[in-house]
């Protein structure tokens, strides 16, 4: 163990009230010394909290989200430029919109129980939000478009589609169990969406959104495709990779995104409860974290084979994204009473772990609220500054 990693294990998890002693040891691993100018968004969906960490690793900001009635942010997405972010909020069924210059929440739009996700589409006109639902209703997942007037500041409910009142989606209706939307990824161009079911892996399944026309063009089956979780675009714009997990697998699939061609399918993540998945900003590398054995799967970027693992990636990890130069990943990791996915998410440490991306080695863990109980990490967002 090098010098650095045995002081951060002794001094390990950072909280804001050894603010100098988290610059000094981010020092030591180049955290502070890259020229891009970063800001890592982390999100509480314990305390309903945003924490905002420069690259330095010292807390700049919080956003109590719970003191605006938001409850439970799960997951967090940007505008092409930064300027504001979208945070989804599975227990108060909303998505919160917040500018980030000044770290003000200007909006919070209902868009129905259990909203899981939102992402900007492509060209920063609209947000879709991955609605699971009523718990006491079936089959009433949906995506939610929200639409951006960004210059006047103005956000308003747009189209609603029922997946499973969707034509495609009845002609093999008899494929599916629940139906709930978690994830998406749009293509590169914004024509089309893909979209995981679930959460569990037997209600799981994949659907493709035509986004012109806002109804589904394809659907498979959980028993088709096992997914139920992560969504990415790889570097190339070619295809598709979408995950699954359960306490007993952890699989990802490629598809093609133009023929939608499975190309690949089954592959193991190594590891169990296969979840977030990202590329590297160089384009090298896909990561993707296994929540359930707490390691994690390299995939090359351009052959789609997996080349290495991480041994390591912190306590029940979630979601991770990477800095902007691609030398660090910032991976949520999950508390000892999660508020969603309770059987597979315990974890010890709550926040985020931080892994040098050449070592493959985490090198710290923060936590913001070291001690409460409550804290639990979900949603992480790297937002590059001007």
């Amino acid at each position: 163990m090098g010098t650095f990693n045995r002081l951060a294990a002794c001094l390990s998890p950072l909280t804001p009230a050894l603010g100098g002693v988290a610059l000094l040891l981010s020092a030591s691993v180049g955290l502070a010394d890259s020229d891009d100018r970063y800001e890592i968004w982390a999100l509480d969906q314990g305390t309903h909290t945003i924490h905002i960490y420069d690259q330095a690793l010292e807390e700049v900001s919080r956003i109590p989200l719970g003191d605006h009635g938001v409850q439970v942010p799960h997951m967090i997405d940007f505008t092409s430029d930064g300027r504001y972010a979208f945070t989804a909020n599975v227990g108060s069924g909303d998505v919160a919109v917040i500018r980030t210059e000044d770290r003000s929440v200007v909006d919070i739009i209902a868009t129905g129980p259990r909203t899981h996700m939102a992402g900007v589409r492509p060209g920063d006109e609209v947000v879709v939000a991955d609605i699971i639902g009523d718990a006491d209703i079936e089959r009433d997942g949906r995506l939610v478009e929200i639409q951006l007037d960004l210059e006047n500041e103005r956000f308003e409910l747009g189209r609603v589609l029922y997946i499973a009142q969707d034509p495609v989606f009845t002609a093999k209706a008899e494929a599916f169990n629940d139906v709930a939307a978690i994830c998406h990824f749009d293509t590169a161009d914004g024509s089309r969406a893909f979209v995981t079911l679930g959460p569990a892996l037997n209600n799981g399944g994949l659907v493709v959104v035509d986004n012109a026309s806002f109804t589904l063009e394809k659907a498979w089956g959980p028993e088709e495709l096992q997914t139920n979780c992560g969504t990415m675009l790889t570097p190339d714009a070619r295809h598709m990779l979408v995950n699954g997990g359960s306490d007993e697998v952890g699989v990802w699939h490629a598809i093609h995104v133009e023929s939608l061609e499975i190309v690949r399918q089954d592959v193991s993540s190594r590891g169990i409860d296969a979840h977030g998945v990202r590329n590297l900003p160089n384009g090298e590398e896909i990561w993707m974290v296994n929540r359930g054995t707490s390691n994690g799967t390299v995939i090359d970027a351009n052959s789609l084979e997996v080349i290495d693992t991480l041994p390591d990636t912190g306590n029940t990890p979630d979601i991770l994204d990477f800095s902007p130069d691609s030398r660090y990943a910032f991976v949520t990791l999950r508390g000892p009473e999660p508020v969603s996915m309770p059987h597979m998410a315990q974890g010890e440490t709550p926040g985020f772990a931080v892994i040098d991306v050449a070592t493959r080695e985490v090198v710290t863990v923060i936590q913001p609220a070291e001690g409460n109980p409550q804290s639990d990490f979900h949603g992480i967002g790297v937002r590059a500054l001007p």
